[in-house]
């Protein structure tokens, strides 16, 4: 009696040991189908957090070395963002948008890959653009959109606003 009791509790450890392994087969070889768009997402976030982070000092450019030496670029602790939003505070009295232009265009000369466009709005004003494709032929088209103040002097803030970075492929 003993020995048949014994066999049923062999049996259940063969089956549950067949159902362990077919499960483990079963999640080890099935496939993640989704696209991953994971790259251009942490592309679009790391510039935009790359222009609020960067100081002008800390930015190692010909172009944005030549600005501060004419002294269109006179605090050198502004952040990218923040030199950006002067410029375009400027441009209502003098013309800057040649030099938004050259300032945006080198900044994301080694940071967005040649293959991605890339459009910089600022209160949907284009600031630079460079396109491989049109935005409308796009197949994945990810944006982000940042507030922005610059302190022009003592007593007057300018701002909010709003910086809008689009990458595409």
């Amino acid at each position: 009696m003993n020995k048949r009791g014994a066999y049923f509790f062999v049996i259940d450890a063969l089956i549950a040991a067949s159902i362990i392994t077919m499960s483990l087969i079963i999640i080890f070889t099935s496939h993640n189908l989704r696209p991953d768009t994971n790259p251009t997402l942490r592309l679009v976030e790391d510039y935009s957090d790359f222009l609020i982070t960067t100081k002008v000092r800390e930015f190692q450019g010909a172009y944005v070395q030549s600005l501060i030496d004419n002294g269109n670029i006179t605090d050198r602790d502004n952040s990218l963002l923040q030199q950006l939003t002067e410029f375009y505070f400027y441009n209502k009295t003098r013309n800057n948008t040649q030099i938004m232009w050259n300032f945006t265009e080198e900044i994301s000369h080694g940071l967005v890959p040649q293959q991605r466009s890339v459009m910089l709005l600022i209160n949907d004003t284009l600031i630079y653009t460079r396109q491989l494709t049109l935005p409308n032929q796009s197949n994945l088209m990810l944006s982000t959109k940042k507030l922005s103040f610059k302190k022009i002097n003592d007593s007057y803030i300018y701002g909010p606003v709003v910086v809008e970075v689009m990458i595409w492929i």
